[in-house]
């Protein structure tokens, strides 16, 4: 099996104010993931847990803004 370099995300810096926020991570369901920046209008969470990098889904489904 071929072990592959983990893909380099372009993360940009967080406004303060959303810079505490956490989130529960969609493989462990732990609640212990933070902030590590954000992708366009996305927040990104790595999950402290088993390290796992994410976005919340948006609430109406439709996607980005």
């Amino acid at each position: 099996m071929r072990k592959y370099k983990p893909v380099e995300l372009p993360l940009r810096d967080v406004p303060g104010e959303f810079a505490t926020q956490q989130a529960t991570c969609p493989s462990c369901q732990s609640r212990s993931a933070g902030v590590i920046g954000r992708l366009g209008l996305r927040l990104v969470f790595k999950c402290d847990r088993c390290r796992v990098r994410f976005h919340r889904p948006s609430p109406d489904g439709l996607g980005q803004i």
